[in-house]
């Protein structure tokens, strides 16, 4: 059995929350460059395309795929209007989607959120504020035995669910590490930690904050880490206590601000020492859950500036 990926806070150097509030103006904050002498080269994208067979007037967000590109997973309030996890199906990773359909299997009465579909589309995971969790939304997973078959009756992720809310994404660094959300440190507050597994059928470990990215005043949340563990999307909202902050996953903060930022590391030991604002894609209005095709060419992603959330994509230009 593989020892579970390392992310120890000794190799981790925290950063402070004071000198730079990471604002979409493309201030960047580190105290020391660990990737090597250079400057990483920033990601550039192309103009951003909506993907209109998804498209809605009402929230759609939360998109992930499967690795083939051919199934893509994602949370809407259409029909019911309290987010439901939503799938569709395309022949050709060079297609549209066909049809939008509910994951009846999964889907409640109640608010479900963050659908998180792994690369081999087996396990989606979710935030849920079902009956039978610890309290507020918890992480939920459901599996199924092959592509086109029925989901499983979800079941509480225990060891990733807390009293207060809990939000899952798609895991990387080869599967072993999930990156999540949650409010458990200050009530409201969105902090993005990791959760480590030995091997793909491990159960997940107790999640750990990433210091880089603990500020008082804004939230980290929507994280997407990619296959090598050495890249994180994540975006980023201010906090307001009492009220929600720019990157919770409900419709109420939607109205708020939020952005996306990319930070690195050098190896899956060290901190994440520099961190940039994706400012080709962010506006003034509410930029959300990056998650990034396997062949680094297409970022998905969750914006509002057609006026409601909706699914987005943007092409990945040359580094």
């Amino acid at each position: 059995m593989a020892p579970a990926p390392s992310f120890s806070r000794d190799r981790w150097r925290p950063l402070g929350t004071a000198a730079c509030a990471l604002a979409a103006a493309g201030c960047w904050q580190a105290q020391q460059v660990t990737l090597g002498d250079e400057m990483p080269r920033p990601y550039h994208f192309g103009a951003p395309v909506l993907v209109a067979d998804l498209a809605s007037n009402v929230r759609t967000d939360n998109p992930t795929l499967t690795a083939d590109l051919l199934e893509i997973y994602f949370t809407s309030d259409r029909e019911s209007g309290n987010g439901d996890v939503w799938f569709a199906r395309r022949a050709s990773a060079g297609l549209s989607f066909g049809p939008p359909v509910p994951v009846t299997e999964v889907n409640t009465p109640g608010f479900e959120t963050s659908a998180a579909i792994s690369p081999d589309g087996l396990t989606l995971w979710f935030g849920s504020d079902r009956p039978g969790g610890a309290g507020g939304i918890d992480v939920w997973a459901s599996t199924r035995a092959a592509r086109g078959g029925a989901w499983s009756t979800p079941v509480n992720v225990v060891a990733l669910s807390s009293a207060a809310d809990d939000i899952p994404r798609p895991p990387g660094q080869h599967g072993l590490v999930m990156p999540m959300a949650s409010t458990r440190a200050v009530a409201g507050l969105y902090r993005t930690y990791l959760a480590a597994r030995p091997n793909r059928g491990a159960p997940f470990g107790v999640p750990e904050t990433i210091p880089d990215l603990v500020f008082s005043d804004r939230s980290t949340v929507d994280a997407f880490l990619t296959d090598d563990g050495l890249t994180l999307f994540y975006s980023s909202g201010p906090f307001q206590a009492g009220g929600g902050d720019g990157g919770a996953p409900d419709a109420a903060a939607a109205a708020l601000t939020s952005d996306l930022y990319v930070a690195w590391r050098r190896s899956v030991g060290e901190r994440f020492s520099f961190i940039l604002p994706l400012a080709d894609l962010n506006t003034p209005g509410n930029e959300r859950d990056p998650w990034l095709s396997p062949d680094g060419t297409t970022l998905y992603f969750t914006s509002d500036r057609g006026g409601v959330l909706n699914i987005y994509t943007a092409e990945v230009l040359g580094r």
